[in-house]
């Protein structure tokens, strides 16, 4: 065998032991690219899991909310018609005299006198609330202040409670709003903002 043939030899020799080894490194790589899709695919099944989760907790929360509670009304006696008329009369003066109160009311007695707020968004959204009377209105308030309260503070737990609870009113449409639910709230507001302030 001549010395050409032998340095050809040798040279096709080092080239296939060359391809041998980028083939492993291929085949290395391919295992460890479907480890990976693995581990993705198993990561992705969790957090679909955690997120499918998380969204039926929210909604019973919600569903929790909106339940009215049950208050018992003893069955009514029947009455005499005179009687009956004398009942719906009194009871119409007292509705009357009673949205009178109401009104004099709120415009005697603002929340934000007794509320405390100090930054001006948390003011103004208290003002904001005193000035309307029914559930979306007040919804629609909440939504529109989180929007300046997302762009003024750093990420808090709030904007989620907040935009739950704005959802929830407004879902409760035009029905008047009650003094202890607009109480509520308002108490609520003034933890939201000592919470972002801290």
């Amino acid at each position: 065998m001549s010395s050409e043939d032998d340095i050809f030899l040798k040279t096709f020799n080092q080239m296939i032991e060359t391809l041998q080894s980028i083939q492993k490194s291929i085949d290395l790589m391919k295992k460890t690219a479907e480890m990976i899709q693995q581990s993705i695919n198993g990561l992705s099944n969790g957090l679909s899991n955690i997120n499918s989760h998380l969204i039926e907790l929210n909604n019973k929360f919600d569903n929790f909310l909106q339940k009215p509670i049950s208050t018992f009304t003893p069955p009514r006696e029947s009455q005499p018609a005179s009687k009956q008329k004398e009942v719906e009369v009194s009871s119409k003066a007292k509705k009357a005299e009673a949205s009178q109160m109401k009104e004099a009311y709120k415009a005697a007695t603002p929340w934000t006198q007794s509320t405390g707020a100090q930054h001006p968004i948390f003011i103004d959204l208290i003002k904001k609330i005193n000035e309307v009377s029914n559930y979306k209105e007040v919804g629609d308030i909440l939504l529109e202040a989180l929007s300046k309260i997302e762009a003024n503070f750093s990420f808090s737990r709030i904007f989620y409670e907040i935009r739950r609870i704005g959802n929830s009113l407004i879902r409760k449409g035009d029905t008047e709003i009650t003094t202890n639910d607009k109480m509520g709230l308002i108490e609520s507001i003034l933890e939201w903002e000592k919470r972002v302030l801290e």
